[in-house]
């Protein structure tokens, strides 16, 4: 593995952890998102992070599918949660982050 593709995979991994630090943000009762919602958003996350830690190929590739719930919930709370909307924002960006970074290391893996 040569410089640029384990700098890219250091990258999507922390900006998968920090979307993680953020969803999980939102079971919190102040932010006003229910245990459930946070859940659906944050366990695709969770059970990709061994295969992103573990330099898999395949996790790399599933990862884009597994920002889905996320990203519908945050869109979902931006447009619908006022209170949400700080929280949501936040998730919004790093989903977006997250994606470009996967997509990045993609495509410089061999």
């Amino acid at each position: 593995m040569n410089l640029r593709t384990a700098s890219t995979r250091r990258i999507a991994v922390a900006a998968w952890l920090l979307l993680m630090l953020s969803v999980a943000a939102w079971a919190l009762e102040f932010v006003g998102i229910g245990r459930v919602f946070a859940a659906i958003a944050f366990l695709p996350l969770l059970l990709l992070l061994p295969g992103l830690l573990g330099n898999s190929g395949r996790a790399l590739r599933t990862a884009p599918l597994a920002l889905a719930p996320a990203l519908a919930l945050a869109v979902t709370e931006v447009l619908a949660n006022p209170s949400a909307r700080l929280w949501a924002g936040l998730s919004l960006a790093l989903v977006f982050a997250a994606f470009a970074a996967i997509i990045a290391a993609i495509r410089t893996s061999p």
